[in-house]
């Protein structure tokens, strides 16, 4: 039991092979305090082995510096002789690139110069017919506003024209109602006449013997208004209607304020504002 409890911690030791210590030197049987024992001293030729494998690592690094402090120190004048060649070169090629920028802009001027003049030219160009696209719609609206201008002066004649015929005939049929309500109260037959010369003239009758008779002028007895006008066919001499001035060949315009249109009607006008009269 003993000798296989020594085994087991033999067997966790490391490779011993590589210490100075034979396994073989510890014989057929050992105990633990031997075990012990060997574990220290292969520990501490470990350790030295160790420290040993430091020191030299630091002399090689050591060594390695100086070597390169030593190169560094032979190719410094090689170092510098190269920077100065790369100074130069830089130098030369700063040169030849400020005369290729010289050359270029000579270049883009000569290019550039005559594409600005063209422009130049095509704004002139541009601008004059801009100009003479303007001055021709101001004269196209000029031309508008005169023809406007015409046009609304014509309306407004029109418009007046309008309003004048229209106060003419409120005014004729103002006068119309005023000559219907005199004959009422006053007990005569009030009859106008136009002229031939376009005056118009208004008659008083007192009596029932007016003293002319009407007919159609210009059409049948009932054509209508325009083409047949009722005129004045025949005056009694020395009768009322001569004595009030009426001619022969005269239009009957109204009688007592209504319009005469056609013959029949105008003579049942007639008749009827003849039977309100007095006898002669």
């Amino acid at each position: 039991s003993s000798a296989m409890h020594c085994s087991r911690e033999a067997s966790l030791l490391p490779d011993l092979a590589k210490t100075t210590v034979p396994f073989a030197a510890m014989g057929a049987s050992c105990s633990c305090d031997d075990s012990k024992r060997i574990v220290e001293e292969v520990s501490v030729e470990v350790e030295q082995k160790a420290a040993d494998a430091a020191k030299a690592a630091k002399e090689t690094a050591e060594a390695a510096e100086n070597k390169v402090a030593e190169v560094a120190d032979a190719d410094q004048e090689k170092v510098a002789e190269a920077a100065k060649e790369v100074a130069e070169a830089v130098a030369e090629g700063a040169k030849v690139l400020q005369e290729m920028a010289a050359e270029v802009a000579e270049i883009v001027e000569a290019k550039v110069a005559p594409i600005a003049e063209a422009v130049e030219d095509k704004a002139t160009e541009v601008a004059e017919v801009a100009e003479a696209k303007v001055a021709s719609v101001a004269e196209a609206a000029e031309e508008k506003a005169a023809e406007a201008a015409v046009v609304a002066e014509a309306k407004a004649a029109e418009v007046q024209s309008g309003v004048v015929a229209a106060a003419k005939d409120g005014t004729e049929a103002c006068c119309a109602t005023m000559d219907a309500a005199v004959a009422a109260v006053t007990g005569v037959m009030i009859i106008e006449f136009v002229a031939e010369k376009g005056e118009v003239n208004k008659v008083h009758f007192k009596t029932k013997k007016v003293g002319f008779e009407m007919a159609m002028n210009g059409g049948g007895c009932c054509g209508p208004v325009g083409q047949a006008q009722v005129t004045v066919k025949m005056v009694d001499k020395n009768g009322q209607a001569e004595l009030l001035g009426v001619k022969r060949g005269w239009r009957v315009k109204s009688i007592n304020g209504t319009e005469v249109t056609a013959l029949k009607p105008s003579q049942k006008l007639l008749e009827e504002s003849v039977a309100k009269l007095l006898e002669a």
